[in-house]
């Protein structure tokens, strides 16, 4: 039974606030979804499985989470000789997953947006805060960009679309990055610095086109031997150069083949491109350091300067009685190998 009074949660934006009410699913408006569609611009499609997920859940609804989201037609829409009174703004998954269910009414948060387009907008972008549910993407989070420049209220700079990409709390740092670059590479925006995701990256070096027309100098990456030069590439982002210095002497050890390095920047916090490349060698050059001093150490004390000293306790089916710390000396021994092979092959 459905009773308004169950309803606890906070509103994720009170201007346009009318109240929650007890509304028939066939009394609402669906707008049409698709990517270059006005309505809801955070959705790129409905997502099927998430659809699914919804159906179970609303069975037992938690009215501590946000409500979907109507606005009122005055006077009612007539479409079809069937008259509507509302309009969905957000929660289309959920919507779908009500009327799969053979829902007759649910309860919805009502807004009045008369002269608030961009209001209405925000909400659709910070509705997403129930469980399970679809997060915003990178195509959620560019189409909602696109929309909200289409309309005037940001400007296709890099600059306005991070600040307002910053109401997104729920949204991944890296999601509202890549959104912002896919919008302002689609509305021809302008960034002061190129940031590219692993797969664009890879997109970039498949391309023939991103080279020079004499001699392109065509790159290998993700590890994959390079025909031309017989070296493994490697796309290293600031940030993961650890990461993919070990990756190279994975490689080396198991194929006697050196590695090279296509890096990549984060967009500078602070100075520019260059302070930001100049840093990214130095951690490069500090790694090495601490390689060269540490094979030092191996060839002067016959061992690497470091060791295993104990695990914890975690294994609750094999030995109930295991003290808290498991020594190394307890461990079952399989291998002479020492424990640098083993780390370099796994």
């Amino acid at each position: 039974m459905l009773n308004v009074e169950d309803v606890t949660r906070a509103l994720i934006v009170d201007e346009g606030f009318i109240e929650p009410r007890i509304i028939k699913l066939d009394e609402i408006y669906i707008p049409k979804q698709d990517k270059d569609s006005g309505n809801n611009p955070t959705r790129y499609e409905l997502d099927g499985q998430n659809i699914t997920e919804l159906q179970l859940a609303l069975h037992y609804p938690d009215w501590s989470k946000p409500l979907m989201i109507v606005k009122e037609i005055n006077g009612g829409k007539e479409i079809n000789g069937k008259t509507y009174y509302y309009e969905l703004v957000a929660g289309f998954h959920r919507f779908e997953a009500l009327s799969r269910n053979l829902t007759t009414e649910w309860i919805f948060d009502v807004y009045d947006f008369s002269g608030k387009p961009e209001a209405e907008s925000d909400i659709q972008a910070l509705e997403n805060d129930h469980a399970p549910h679809k997060k915003m993407n990178k195509y959620g989070v560019a189409n909602w960009l696109k929309f909200q420049y289409a309309n005037g209220w940001i400007k296709n700079t890099e600059t306005d679309m991070n600040r307002k990409v910053e109401i997104l709390k729920f949204v991944s740092a890296q999601t509202k990055t890549a959104g912002v670059n896919l919008a302002i590479n689609e509305t021809d925006g302008y960034k002061d610095v190129t940031i590219r995701s692993i797969q664009e990256i890879k997109e970039f070096l498949e391309n023939d086109e991103n080279y020079e027309e004499d001699n392109r100098p065509v790159y290998s990456h993700s590890g994959n031997l390079d025909p031309k030069r017989l070296e493994h590439g490697w796309t290293v982002k600031e940030g993961y150069e650890d990461e993919y210095l070990f990756n190279a002497m994975k490689a080396y050890h198991n194929t006697k083949k050196t590695s090279y390095f296509l890096n990549h920047i984060k967009t500078p916090k602070t100075g520019s491109v260059s302070d930001a490349r100049i840093k990214m060698n130095g951690k490069f050059k500090e790694l090495e350091d601490a390689l060269e001093s540490s094979v030092r150490y191996k060839k002067k004390h016959g061992r690497w300067p470091w060791r295993t000293e104990a695990y914890f306790k975690q294994d609750n089916h094999q030995d109930r009685r295991e003290t808290y710390w498991i020594k190394e000396t307890r461990l079952p021994r399989k291998s002479k190998k020492n424990s640098l092979q083993k780390i370099i092959e796994g």
